[in-house]
């Protein structure tokens, strides 16, 4: 699954991808999900530029190629 970090005002989102294979359960999933918005919060505020705007996130079951094909999000890696 990939999880989207949108910033108001921002052309282009983050993404995360989480490979869900490895969770026993739906907590141990939502865990994961909430240490990587946490950290992509993190990354965020520590941008000035960004101060002050709204982020949203999102979880899709697009790939990353889906993603870039259909709505030209960045990799937070790349």
């Amino acid at each position: 699954m990939i999880i989207l970090a949108c910033v108001a005002g921002e052309p282009k989102c983050m993404t995360a991808r989480v490979a869900e294979a490895h969770f026993t359960s739906v907590e141990a999933c939502e865990a994961r999900i909430d240490t990587i918005t946490a950290s992509m919060t993190r990354e965020l505020g520590q941008r000035p530029e960004l101060k002050g705007r709204e982020v949203t996130y999102d979880v899709s079951c697009m790939n990353r190629k889906q993603l870039q094909d259909t709505f030209g999000i960045a990799d937070r890696n790349a």
